[in-house]
């Protein structure tokens, strides 16, 4: 009955495993900076994304919710994808993350992260390189090209 047992478990972790159920190992994001190159795993994008400047103040339109993070950026260059996701995050003196968003590069060029209590102690706002866009066919195991992008960055994480 033993065997048995194994055996069973054995196809079902194999099953799981090819069907994508099985773990999913994230990379590690690439180092955080106020100027970042686009990357997409091993490629990298003729693109830069910049901090053009930052500011913690109440947010318009719901002051009372406490501070936010209010930053400004631009994009540079080009990228095979339509658009880019970047995650942005505001973090303390040590490279805490208090708070993480994300940025597209086709959208204005002005963004809010936040209202959240913590970011009064915000030192700097930083982007992260990675493309966080897995593609249009991701999950298809016929037509994804394999690109995972990192997790979103979560408070408390270390920079």
């Amino acid at each position: 009955m033993i065997p048995r047992v194994r055996l069973t478990a054995a196809i079902i972790a194999v099953i799981a495993t090819a069907t994508g159920c099985g773990s999913d190992e994230s990379p590690d994001p690439g180092p955080a900076a106020r100027k970042v190159t686009v990357v997409r795993g091993d490629q990298t994008y003729p693109m830069t994304a910049e901090i053009t400047g930052w500011q913690i103040k109440p947010h318009p339109q719901v002051p009372d919710q406490g501070p936010a993070a209010f930053f400004t950026f631009q994009f540079t260059g080009d990228a095979p994808e339509t658009v880019v996701y970047l995650q942005v995050c505001a973090v303390d003196e040590h490279r805490v993350v208090i708070l993480c968003d994300q940025i597209l590069s086709n959208q204005t060029n002005e963004h809010w992260i936040g209202p959240y209590p913590g970011l009064s102690r915000t030192a700097d706002v930083l982007l992260l390189p990675d493309q966080m866009d897995p593609g249009l066919h991701a999950g298809d195991p016929k037509d994804h090209d394999g690109y995972n992008p990192p997790r979103l960055l979560s408070p408390g994480d270390q920079l």
